[in-house]
């Protein structure tokens, strides 16, 4: 079992910011998951919300602005937001896997040449709750792993991974059994779980046989074993 930074690092930084990023290299965790959005003009940017007005100073839509606006944004700790490049450019030369949300519809197959003219693509998932996202990203770039975000516990998990054309599914841990498990691993299809923030609950996800645990504490997650 892997564990994922969500967002990053949030118990030493802010979300989905590149203190957040850079922290999560000084821990033992080698995944991080962090959202995308594509701006007005066609620039990705990290934010995990469709609005500014929950983590930053500013209001509105991402998806209205252009990057020369975004870039003069601040988070409300005077955090800048960063480009998907800017996370791309910390990680390339460590061990880091990416497991990286999309949050807002865009133009995936350029998305696709990004990721594989500036990553090791091998340690590259893309994410979302949109499996028509995932189907229409997938079919132009079939070579990058995908996994379908879902609410629930599904009755038929290998048929909805199956449909988007992805390799894994991914759920919170309330809803994860090992029957999801089982059906998934039994196809070669990995599963993430989120986020697990107290000992008791890593242990149960461990007990599981997932794949990937996302947590909001990954210190501290670090030494529960």
């Amino acid at each position: 079992m892997k564990l994922m930074g969500h967002r990053g690092s949030r118990d030493r930084a802010p979300e989905n910011t590149m203190r957040s990023f850079k922290a999560l290299l000084e821990s033992k965790v080698r995944v991080v998951e962090f959202d995308i959005h594509q701006c007005a003009d066609g620039v990705w940017v990290v934010h995990h919300d469709d609005t500014l007005d929950r983590t930053t100073t500013s209001t509105g839509p991402v998806a209205i602005k252009s990057w020369e606006e975004l870039s003069q944004v601040r988070t409300k700790e005077d955090d800048k937001l960063p480009k998907l490049e800017d996370v791309l450019q910390l990680y390339k030369d460590s061990t880091m896997e990416l497991q990286i949300e999309v949050k807002s519809p865009g133009n995936f197959s350029k998305l696709g040449e990004l990721l594989k003219q500036q990553f090791d693509i091998s340690r590259v998932t893309v994410i979302s709750f949109n499996h028509n996202w995932l189907h229409e990203f997938k079919t132009t770039n079939p070579e990058i792993k995908t996994t379908c975000l879902l609410f629930g516990l599904p009755m038929n998990p290998v048929e909805i991974v199956r449909a988007a054309k992805a390799d894994g599914i991914s759920l919170s841990v309330n809803w994860i059994d090992e029957s999801v498990v089982k059906k998934c691993h039994t196809q070669n299809l990995t599963v993430t779980a989120w986020n697990a923030n107290d000992i008791e609950v890593f242990k149960k996800m461990k007990a599981l046989g997932v794949d990937f645990l996302g947590t909001d504490t990954p210190f501290t997650a670090m030494e529960w074993g």
